[in-house]
């Protein structure tokens, strides 16, 4: 277990829910309209398969939602990209049900509209995007849980994607991440194998052409479910966070720029955490983490000290079930707030921190 030191500043956030659809969950932060204000994308896992978008007002206010079909069933995780090359933000949503990626092409006001279908293997349930073979096209790899691979997508710079190729993992991958891992300047991946009693992410080394080799495994927590790719400790290194659901906690792996990583330090995040992202919370140029504890229902704040350790982290109340969050400087005031997708709703938490 590692041992923090004591934080040096303490975090409030004013928290209040917005209104989206129900059950909201892969929540996203993204600027649909290009007024440089980044506005709230959730998808609705009630069965109804749409999602919801909220634009920023400013202040820390959004629109009423706006809501669409996803075009494929069972929509479970998404992300973005500009994928036709009109200078608009685009989606792509996984839809575990029809086993297929749903291309929904932005119109620069918020709404999209169906553009295409990229079929996956069999239970999709994680995505991650990159130019993987260098063409300026913004590619896709999804993690598929029940056939135990990753499906690789290469975009076609018109929305399309060509027929995907597939890297098998084995068990039930849950989760994905882009990043250069060995510094070739190539993206690789790194994918979490959550299955029950597993401890491995798998990384995978890009050859830039699309394809990608084997680069081994990491050993972090039990049933890793979600991770993040940064240079915490500012090296020029690739580094990665997961968060463990089984092991209720959070490993840090610092890169040695080869593909590798050193034996991970764990920290204790809450119970049942499920989604992790990257925060810059004081402005102090340390990149810090948010983790999303599903059961305990509450965010955890982890501040770093910039050499790759981090402090003890703060709790704050999500007042339900944390299933997905979302970080970004939503008040263009220079420090990260943070969007929950709850039980209970989109739960919006506005960083306090003074200058």
């Amino acid at each position: 277990m590692a041992v923090w030191p004591l934080a040096a500043q303490t975090l409030s956030f004013t928290p209040h829910t917005v209104p989206a659809g129900n059950s909201p969950t892969s929540v996203r932060l993204i600027d649909f309209n290009g007024d440089n204000k980044l506005d709230i994308v959730v998808i609705n896992a009630d069965g109804s398969d749409t999602l919801s978008v909220l634009l920023n007002q400013g202040n820390g206010n959004f629109s009423a939602p706006v809501t669409g079909q996803t075009g494929g069933a069972g929509a479970i995780a998404l992300t973005s990209g500009d994928f036709n090359h009109d200078g608009k933000a685009d989606l792509a949503v996984v839809n575990n049900q029809t086993n297929n990626v749903s291309i929904l092409l932005g119109n620069g006001d918020g709404t999209f509209r169906l553009g295409s279908f990229a079929a996956t293997d069999a239970g999709p349930v994680s995505i991650t995007e990159a130019d993987f073979n260098r063409d300026g096209n913004t590619d896709l790899a999804v993690v598929n849980s029940l056939t135990g691979n990753v499906t690789i997508l290469l975009g076609k710079a018109d929305g399309t994607f060509r027929q995907g190729t597939n890297l098998f993992v084995g068990s039930a991958p849950t989760g994905i991440k882009a990043g250069d891992f060995n510094g070739d300047g190539i993206p690789d991946l790194a994918v979490a194998n959550g299955t029950l009693g597993q401890q491995l992410v798998y990384i995978f080394l890009g050859n830039g052409d699309g394809t990608f080799r084997s680069g081994g495994t990491a050993t972090v927590g039990f049933e890793p479910f979600a991770l993040v790719a940064h240079d915490f400790n500012h090296d020029g290194k690739t580094d990665l966070a997961v968060a463990n659901l089984a092991s209720n906690n959070v490993s840090v792996l610092l890169g040695n720029g080869n593909g590798t990583f050193q034996p991970a330090v764990n920290y204790s995040a809450g119970n049942g955490p499920v989604s992790i992202r990257i925060g810059s919370f004081t402005g102090d140029g340390n990149a810090d983490l948010a983790v999303c504890a599903d059961v305990s229902a509450e965010v955890l704040v982890f501040l770093g000290n910039g050499d790759g350790t981090f402090r003890a982290p703060q709790s704050f109340p999500t007042g339900a079930f944390c299933n997905s969050l979302a970080t970004g400087d939503l008040l263009q005031d220079g420090r990260s707030d943070i969007v929950t997708a709850t039980t209970g709703g989109v739960v919006v938490l506005i960083n306090n921190l003074a200058n």
